[in-house]
C-alpha cells in the first residue's frame, strides 16, 4: 500500500469505509457496498469524461479561427522543442563511456573554425545520439558566453523526420533569442535563407551551437536536403552533425560542406568492463566466471554500445545454476536480434511475431495499440495460429480478433527493444533502434510484393473498407460541439498514413480519388497539417502521363494560393473554384465519345460546391489561373523590403529592409551571401550597386550614404541636401552620379578615388520640371560616361557626359504631346518610353529608340493599351526590354517585354501584389519586390519569351473592370453591370449555369465618358449632350438630351431634347420608378425630381428654416439645460464664490455673447451645399448631410421637408451612417465636440429625435442596420473587429476580426438574414455569424473588388461582385447542405434575351443549382 501511495497522487486515492455484513462485502445484501461501489464508479467516469474533455478542449485561445490555429501551432512546435530537450537529458543520464573521445570533441569544438559544422560518423549502434547528447551537456563549458544550445535528435518523432519541420524548429528557436519579433516562412525554401539570416545575427555574447543528431534519418518528402548545411557558418556559430557512416547522407555532407569528420571509436576494453561491471552492481547481480568471460568476450567481439545492451539484457535470463557450455551470444547485433526474434516466436507463436514485427517496421514513424490490433486481425494466418492455441468463448464484433493480452504479453516480452513514443497527437510503438527494424524487414518482408501487401492493409485499415472490421471507424476528424461552436481534433495518424501507405502499396488510382483530389481530404490535412503537406504528397508520387496533367494543374494551383491557404485553409474550396472554374467548364469533348482533358478536376470542384464546412464560393473564374510563370521567393529579411538594385558583375542582386538591414543576393544560389547591418536606424529607400559590386550607394530620404559591401564602413556621406537625389552610374561603376529632384543640380563622384566630387553642375534643358516629387527619370544602364536623363512627363530627354558635366544632345520626342514616362540604355539604342495624353482610349505607348552613335532617332515600338509603366530595366544583352506594370486600380502587376529587335511584345507574367521595384539581369533572373512584403520574387522569362501564343496584339481594345452592378427589379434574374470603360454595358442572367461567365448581351459605344448611365428594367437612361443654360443669372452646364436604349431591343426607343438636367457625379443620381431622376441642384443646396416621360421638373425638395429649438432658447434657459459638471466657462468653482456682482455681470455677457456668436454659426450652416445624401430602400425618404451640426429628411412622395436633425455639439455627416429600408431609423457615428467622446447614434425619422445613443465607440469606419432597426452591425478600424448593438435589447457584443483583415474608410458592410449574419468587404469578403459572434467564411481575391451587391429575398446571403480586372459578374454564395431547392418560378416565358435552355433536363439543372434567385 505505501508503493501505491506513492505511485498515485493523492487526489486518485478514494478512501471510505465500508460496514462487513453477515455475508460479507455483498453489494447485493449491503447496502453501503453498493453505494461505495456505484459512488466510486461514477466518480471514476466523471474522472475519465473530465480528463477526455480537457484533451479535446485543449487551451483555447482567444481571436479568430486562423488566430488560435496559429496559436495551436505554435504550441505544438513548444512541444516538439521540450521532447527534444527532454529526451537528451534522459540520453546524458547514462553516459558512462568514452570520456577520452569526449576530451577530442573538446579539442575540436575549440580549436577548429567555426565556420565549417563538426561530422560525428559510426555504425548504428555505436552510441551517436549519447554522445551527441553529452556533448550538448557539456558545451556550456566549452565555449565562453552565455551559450545558447538548440538539440535536435532526427527520428525521435514522426513530425523530426520532416526537413522542413526541423529546420522551422530551429528557425523558432534562433528567432525567440537573437530576432524575438521576426515572423517566419512555412515553406522550406524559405526557410533554409531565414535560418542562414538569423544565424547572422548571433553575437558574441551569445553564441549558439547546434546539435544534430541522425541526419541520415530525415525522411524523403524534400529529399533528405541537406544543402542549408552545406554553406559557411557565420562566426560565433557552432555545428555539431552526426551520421551512419556509409550513408548517403554522409557522403553528400562530406563533398558539400567539407566538415571537420570525428569517426566515434569502438568501445575500448576498459570501458566495456567499466560498464558491464556498473550495470551489475545497479542490477546487484553476479555471474559466474565463464558467463562473464562469455558476456565479456561477446562485447569485445562486437564493440558497440548498443550490443553491449542488448547482450546484457540476454544475460538478465541466464541463471546461475545453467551448465558451462549451455549459453552462447552471437558474434554481431543482428544475430542477435534474430536470436531475439526466434525466441519470442517459440514464446508467442510465429506468425504473431511475424506480423506484429513487419506492422511496426513498415509503420510511418511508428504503430498505435489500435492500427496493431487490428492489422494483426487482418492476417489469416495469425488468426489460424491464435484459434488453435487460444479457443474463445466470445464471438462479439466489437472486440478484436486477436485478444489483447496476447499483444500484452508480446510487448512486455520486447522490453526495451520497444518504445512507446509520440507522433501526430498520439502514442505509438516503434523500435527503440532503427538496426533491428532492418532485420525484420530482411527476415519477415523478404520480396517487394510482402511490403506493398502490409502497406495495403494499412491503407484499407484507415480507409476503413474492411467489411469484417466495421467497429474501425477513422474519420477526418473529430468534432466537439460545445452551444454554437465546434472545436476539431484531426485524426493526424489517417491524415499522414493514407497517402503514404496507398503510394507504397502501389495503389495510385486509390491515392489520386481518396486523397489528392479528395475536397475533403485535402480540406482537413490543409486545417489540420497545412498546405505544404498536400504540396510534399504531390511531389512525393510518380504518375502516369495523363493523371499528371491533372496533377500538375492542381499543384500549380496549390502554389499560387498558398499564401491565402497557410492563413486560412479553410478557403481551399474558393480558391480552387477561383482558379479554375473556367479551365474545368472549358474542358469538353472535341466530339462526341472523346474523353476530356482532365480526368479529375472536374469531381474536385464539383466537391468544393458542396464542402461540409460553411464556405464562400464563387460561380467562375476570379482569380489569377494556373499557367502563370512560377516565382521563387527570396527569404531572408525580417521586416518589409524597401529598395532594391542589380550588380554590375555576376549574378547579384540588393535589397534593404526596414529595419536598416542590407542583403547581396547571390540569385543562382537563390540566397543572401552577405549582410550589412543598418546604421543608426537609416532605411534605405534607393540603392545603387558601383565599382564591380565593391560599393553600396544608399539613399535614404535627403540623405546619401556610401558604403563598401566588404567591410561596411562608410565611405561618404551626405545629410545637407535640401532635394531628393536620384542616383546612377557611368564608366563602368567609376562614377557616380547624383541628380536632384525638383532641381537642376547634378553632381558627379569619383569612386576609385574614394568617392571625392569630381564637378558639380547646374544643367537646364529647354522645358522645366512638370512634376516637384520624382521628376528625374535616370537610365540604370551606361556606355561610356553617357547618362540619359529626362524629366517626367516632359517631352525631352538629354544625354550627359558624366565626366565633362555637360550635355551632348537634346533628344526630342517625335510628337510635341508625348509624356516621357522612363527612359534606358543599351549598347546600340538610347530608350524613351513615352506615352500619348490624347491617344487616352488606347493609351499606346511608344518606345522611340536613338543611336548611342549619331543620337539620331531610328524607330518606334508600339506598346498596348494593357501598359502601366513604373519600372523599366533591359537586359545585360540589351536585346530586350522588361517594363512592370503595377495597377493600383486593381493591385494586379504584369510584366511586359519587348524584343527591340523582332519588335515583339508579349504580356509575360501577372501576379496579385503592387510592384514597387524590379531588375532584370538575364531574362533567367528577373526580380522584383511588392509593397508590403518581405520577399524579393525571382522569375524566370527565358522559358516564355519565345512563347507566340504569349504576343499581344498592341490595338486590342483594354479589358476593364465593372464599375457598377445594378438588379432589374422587374426582371430579377438580370443584372446589368457597366464596366469601368465608358459606353460598355453587359447583361448577365443569373438563373441560368449556361451562362456563367459570360453574359447574354454585351453593348458597346452606348455613351461617353461625359454622359450619365442609369440602368432601370432592362433599359438604359443616358444624359448626354452637355450645354450651357443661358436663362439663369450665371451661365451653368446643364444636360440637354435623353437617350433611352432598350437592351432587349438593341435599340434607341426614344430621343427627348430640351432638357436642363444640372450634371452631378453619377452615384449623385438616382432613377426612381415611374421614371423619376433625382439629383441636386445647381447649387448643391437642394434636390430636384425630374420627370424623365415630359422632361420637367416635378419638384424640389427644399430644407425650410424655421427657427430651431436651439435657436429659440434663451441663453438663461440653455444654462439651465447644461449639467452641473459642465461648465461654459473657464470658472472654477472658488473663483464663482469670490467673484464680484459686476464681475458676474461681466462674465454673463461674455458667455451671452458667446453662445449668441455660436448660433449664428449654427444658423449660418443652414445654408451650406449638401454633401451627401442617403435614399432609403423603398425610395420614398432621403436624409441629407450638409457637413454641418444637422441633417435634413425628405419625403420624395410629396417632396416635404419633415425634420431637420440637429447636435449642437456634433458635426452630422453621412459617410458613416446607414439607413432602414423603410427610412424610419438612421444610425451614425458622431464625435461630441464637448465631451470629446464618440458615439452611434440611432435617430428616429418619423418623430427627428435621437432614439438611442452608443458612447465611447472609436473608430467606426462602416456601419449597418436591419430593416426594422433592432440591430445595428459596425466595424472600429485599428483593433479590426466587429460589434453588433441591439439598442432595443440593451445588448452589444463584440466578435475578434481574422489575422489579415484591416478595417478602413472604404469598407462596405451589409446585415442579411433579419441581423443572423453581416456581409464585410474589407480588401477581403467575409461572412460574420452575429449570433454566434465568429467569422463563417473569408473570401481573398487576387484584384481588388470594384463594387458589392447582395442579392435579397430568400438568397440575402448570395452576393454579386464586380471586378476591377475583369468583365465577369461573380456570385459569391454560402454553401450549406439545405441545397437543391427548385426555384419558385422558372419558366421560359422569362427569360427576355432568347437564351432559354434547349432541353428540359437543362432547365432543371439550371433552376436547382442557383437556388432562389428569383
Amino acid at each position: 500500500m505505501d508503493r501505491v501511495h506513492k505511485k498515485l497522487r493523492h487526489t486518485n486515492i478514494y478512501e471510505r469505509n465500508v460496514d462487513w455484513g453477515r455475508k460479507g462485502l455483498n453489494p447485493k445484501h449491503n447496502r453501503s457496498q453498493q453505494f461505495y461501489t456505484e459512488h466510486i464508479s461514477s466518480h471514476f467516469q466523471r474522472t475519465v469524461i473530465n480528463s477526455l474533455n480537457k484533451v479535446m478542449k485543449g487551451n483555447k485561445a482567444k481571436g479568430s479561427f486562423d488566430i488560435r490555429r496559429r496559436e495551436a501551432s505554435r504550441m505544438r512546435i513548444q512541444e516538439e522543442i521540450h521532447r527534444h530537450v527532454n529526451h537528451g537529458h534522459t540520453l546524458e543520464k547514462h553516459h558512462v563511456l568514452r570520456d577520452g573521445f569526449l576530451v577530442e570533441m573538446r579539442r575540436a569544438v575549440e580549436e577548429g573554425s567555426s565556420l565549417r559544422p563538426i561530422l560525428l560518423l559510426g555504425p548504428p549502434g555505436w552510441g551517436k545520439s549519447t554522445t551527441m547528447a553529452r556533448l550538448a551537456h557539456l558545451a556550456p563549458s566549452w565555449i565562453t558566453g552565455a551559450l545558447k544550445v538548440l538539440v535536435c535528435f532526427v527520428g525521435l518523432t514522426g513530425e523530426s523526420r520532416n526537413v522542413r519541420l526541423v529546420l522551422q524548429n530551429l528557425c523558432v528557436q534562433l528567432a525567440e533569442t537573437y530576432s524575438h519579433h521576426t515572423e517566419l516562412s512555412e515553406g522550406l525554401p524559405q526557410l533554409m535563407n531565414e535560418f542562414h539570416s538569423l544565424l547572422g545575427q548571433v553575437r558574441p555574447d551569445r553564441p549558439v551551437i547546434l546539435v544534430l543528431d541522425g541526419i541520415d534519418a530525415l525522411s524523403e518528402e524534400h529529399g533528405a536536403d541537406v544543402s542549408w548545411l552545406s554553406t559557411l557558418l557565420p562566426p560565433h556559430v557552432h555545428l555539431i552533425l552526426s551520421a551512419t557512416t556509409d550513408s548517403a547522407c554522409a557522403h553528400t555532407l562530406q563533398k558539400s560542406a567539407q566538415p571537420t569528420v570525428l569517426s566515434l571509436p569502438p568501445l575500448s576494453p576498459d570501458d566495456i568492463t567499466k560498464a558491464l561491471e556498473h550495470q551489475l552492481q545497479t542490477d546487484h547481480r553476479r555471474l559466474q566466471d565463464w558467463q562473464w568471460q562469455l558476456l565479456l568476450q561477446a562485447c569485445l567481439s562486437c564493440p558497440s554500445p548498443l550490443y553491449l545492451e542488448a547482450v546484457y539484457a540476454e544475460s538478465v535470463l541466464w541463471s546461475s545454476f545453467s551448465p558451462q557450455g549451455s549459453l552462447s551470444l552471437p558474434p554481431d547485433l543482428g544475430g542477435l536480434y534474430v536470436g531475439l526474434l526466434a525466441c519470442l516466436e517459440r514464446a508467442h507463436g510465429e506468425q504473431l511475431v511475424r506480423r506484429a514485427a513487419a506492422v511496426i517496421s513498415l509503420s510511418r514513424g511508428g504503430a498505435t495499440e489500435e492500427e496493431l490490433l487490428d492489422l494483426l486481425g487482418r492476417d489469416e494466418k495469425v488468426l489460424q495460429e491464435v484459434s488453435l492455441s487460444h479457443s474463445s468463448s466470445t464471438s462479439s464484433s466489437s472486440l478484436p480478433r486477436v485478444p489483447c493480452v496476447l499483444w500484452a504479453r508480446l510487448r512486455r516480452d520486447l522490453g526495451s527493444h520497444l518504445t512507446e513514443a509520440e507522433t501526430d497527437g498520439t502514442w505509438v510503438y516503434r523500435w527503440t533502434h532503427s538496426e533491428l527494424g532492418r532485420v525484420c524487414v530482411k527476415r519477415y518482408l523478404k520480396t517487394d510484393d510482402s511490403r506493398m501487401l502490409l502497406h495495403a492493409h494499412y491503407a484499407d485499415y484507415f480507409r476503413g473498407t474492411d467489411s469484417q472490421h466495421r467497429n474501425i471507424f477513422q474519420p477526418l476528424a473529430w468534432t466537439l460541439e460545445e452551444g454554437s461552436t465546434k472545436s476539431y481534433v484531426f485524426n493526424l495518424r489517417k491524415l499522414h498514413g493514407l497517402p503514404y501507405h496507398l503510394v507504397r502499396s502501389g495503389q495510385i488510382q486509390a491515392f489520386l480519388s481518396e486523397c489528392v483530389f479528395n475536397y475533403e481530404f485535402l480540406l482537413h490535412k490543409a486545417w489540420g497539417l497545412s498546405v505544404l503537406h498536400i504540396q510534399e504528397d504531390l511531389k512525393g508520387v510518380v504518375l502516369p502521363e495523363k493523371e499528371s496533367v491533372d496533377m500538375e494543374v492542381l499543384a500549380a494551383t496549390l502554389e499560387l494560393s498558398r499564401t491565402v491557404l497557410l492563413q486560412d485553409p479553410c478557403q481551399l474550396a474558393s480558391q480552387v473554384m477561383g482558379r479554375l472554374g473556367q479551365i474545368v467548364a472549358e474542358d469538353l469533348p472535341v466530339a462526341p465519345g472523346d474523353p476530356q482533358k482532365f480526368s479529375y478536376l472536374h469531381a474536385l470542384l464539383a466537391q468544393c460546391a458542396r464542402s461540409s464546412l460553411p464556405v464562400l464560393v464563387p460561380s467562375y473564374s476570379f482569380l489569377v489561373p494556373p499557367g502563370e510563370i512560377p516565382h521563387t521567393l527570396l527569404a531572408g529579411h525580417t521586416s518589409i523590403v524597401t529598395a532594391l538594385t542589380r550588380g554590375q558583375r555576376g549574378l547579384v542582386a540588393a535589397t534593404c529592409d526596414g529595419d536598416g538591414t542590407l542583403k547581396v543576393w547571390d540569385l543562382e544560389l537563390g540566397h543572401a551571401v552577405r549582410t550589412l547591418e543598418g546604421l543608426g536606424g537609416v532605411v534605405g529607400d534607393s540603392l545603387t550597386l558601383c565599382l564591380e559590386d565593391r560599393v553600396l550607394v544608399v539613399r535614404m530620404g535627403q540623405n546619401l550614404q556610401v558604403r563598401e559591401v566588404d567591410s561596411g564602413k562608410v565611405i561618404y556621406s551626405e545629410s545637407d541636401s535640401l532635394d531628393v537625389p536620384v542616383v546612377t552610374t557611368a564608366c563602368d561603376g567609376q562614377l557616380l552620379v547624383a541628380f536632384y529632384d525638383g532641381s537642376h543640380l547634378v553632381k558627379v563622384f569619383d569612386l576609385v578615388s574614394s568617392c571625392s566630387l569630381l564637378c558639380c553642375v547646374n544643367i537646364t534643358l529647354d522645358c522645366d520640371p512638370i512634376h516637384k516629387d520624382h521628376s528625374v527619370l535616370v537610365s540604370h544602364n551606361s556606355i561610356k560616361d553617357y547618362v540619359l536623363f529626362a524629366y517626367r512627363s516632359g517631352g525631352q530627354a538629354a544625354v550627359l557626359s558624366a565626366r565633362g558635366g555637360a550635355v551632348l544632345s537634346v533628344l526630342r520626342a517625335q510628337h510635341g504631346a508625348a509624356s516621357i514616362q522612363a527612359v534606358e540604355m543599351t549598347n546600340q539604342y538610347l530608350l524613351l518610353f513615352c506615352r500619348y495624353p490624347y491617344k487616352r482610349d488606347s493609351e499606346i505607348i511608344h518606345i522611340e529608340l536613338y543611336s548611342t552613335a549619331s543620337f539620331q532617332y531610328q524607330r518606334s515600338i508600339l506598346g498596348c493599351s494593357q501598359d502601366y509603366i513604373s519600372q523599366v530595366t533591359v537586359n545585360r544583352m540589351g536585346t530586350h526590354a522588361v517594363a512592370f506594370c503595377p495597377s493600383p486600380r486593381t493591385g494586379i502587376t504584369q510584366v511586359v517585354t519587348w524584343n527591340l529587335e523582332t519588335e515583339d511584345h508579349k504580356h509575360i507574367a501577372r501576379f496579385p501584389g503592387i510592384l514597387t521595384a524590379g531588375v532584370c539581369l538575364e531574362l533567367r533572373f528577373c526580380v522584383g519586390v511588392c509593397s508590403g512584403e518581405r520577399y524579393p520574387r525571382l522569375w524566370d522569362l527565358s522559358s516564355r519569351v519565345n512563347d507566340q501564343t504569349l504576343t499581344y496584339n498592341v490595338h486590342k481594345v483594354k479589358s476593364d473592370g465593372t464599375e457598377e452592378v445594378i438588379l432589374m427589379g422587374k426582371h430579377p434574374r438580370y443584372a446589368v453591370c457597366k464596366s469601368l470603360r465608358p459606353g460598355t454595358v453587359r447583361v448577365w442572367n443569373l438563373a441560368r449555369s449556361r451562362f456563367t461567365g459570360r453574359p447574354v448581351r454585351v453593348e458597346h459605344g452606348l455613351y461617353g465618358n461625359t454622359d450619365v448611365a442609369l440602368a432601370h428594367d432592362l433599359k438604359l437612361y443616358i444624359l448626354t449632350d452637355r450645354g450651357t443654360a443661358t436663362f439663369t443669372d450665371t451661365p451653368s452646364p446643364i444636360f440637354q438630351t435623353l437617350l433611352i436604349y432598350d437592351l432587349i431591343k438593341r435599340s434607341y426607343v426614344r430621343r427627348q431634347s430640351g432638357l436642363y438636367i444640372v450634371p452631378c457625379p453619377q452615384h449623385e443620381y438616382r432613377l426612381l420608378e415611374g421614371q423619376l431622376l433625382l439629383g441636386l441642384s445647381e447649387t448643391r443646396n437642394h434636390l430636384i425630381l425630374w420627370d424623365l416621360e415630359s422632361g420637367y421638373i416635378k419638384g424640389r425638395m427644399k430644407a425650410s428654416h424655421t427657427e430651431s429649438l436651439l435657436s429659440s432658447s434663451t441663453v438663461r434657459d440653455r444654462q439651465s439645460q447644461i449639467p452641473p459638471n459642465e461648465t461654459t466657462a473657464l470658472v472654477m468653482p472658488w473663483d464663482r464664490r469670490t467673484e464680484s456682482h459686476s464681475a458676474k455681470c461681466r462674465r454673463l455677457e461674455k458667455e451671452d455673447q458667446r453662445e449668441k456668436e455660436e448660433q449664428r454659426s449654427l444658423d449660418r450652416e443652414k445654408y451650406n451645399s449638401i454633401d451627401q445624401y442617403l435614399l432609403s430602400g423603398d425610395q420614398q425618404v432621403v436624409v441629407c448631410s450638409y457637413f454641418s451640426h444637422h441633417l435634413n429628411v425628405f419625403s420624395v412622395g410629396s417632396q416635404d421637408h419633415l425634420h431637420t436633425l440637429e447636435d449642437r455639439t456634433s458635426l452630422l455627416i453621412l459617410h458613416t451612417a446607414a439607413l432602414t429600408h423603410l427610412g424610419g431609423h438612421l444610425v451614425l457615428a458622431n464625435y461630441c465636440q464637448a465631451q470629446h467622446i464618440p458615439y452611434l447614434t440611432l435617430w428616429d425619422l418619423q418623430k427627428g429625435t435621437v432614439r438611442k445613443r452608443l458612447k465611447n465607440e472609436p473608430g467606426v469606419c462602416c456601419v449597418a442596420i436591419t430593416d426594422d432597426a433592432s440591430r445595428v452591425a459596425f466595424g472600429v478600424s485599428g483593433c479590426n473587429k466587429l460589434k453588433v448593438w441591439d439598442p432595443f435589447r440593451r445588448n452589444h457584443k463584440t466578435i475578434s476580426g481574422y489575422a489579415s483583415l484591416r478595417l478602413g474608410g472604404s469598407n462596405q458592410l451589409y446585415i442579411t438574414e433579419g441581423g443572423a449574419k453581416a456581409i464585410l468587404l474589407a480588401g477581403e469578403l467575409s461572412l460574420w455569424d452575429l449570433e454566434a459572434c465568429n467569422v463563417l467564411s473569408v473570401l481573398s481575391p487576387d484584384a481588388h473588388v470594384q463594387c458589392l451587391t447582395p442579392l435579397g429575398g430568400d438568397n440575402s446571403s448570395t452576393l454579386l461582385l464586380g471586378l476591377s480586372h475583369s468583365p465577369a459578374l461573380i456570385a459569391v454564395r454560402l454553401t450549406s447542405q439545405s441545397q437543391g431547392v427548385a426555384v419558385g418560378t422558372s419558366s421560359r416565358d422569362e427569360d427576355v434575351f432568347a437564351e432559354s435552355s434547349s432541353s428540359e433536363d437543362e432547365d432543371e439543372k439550371d433552376s436547382q443549382t442557383h437556388v432562389g434567385l428569383e
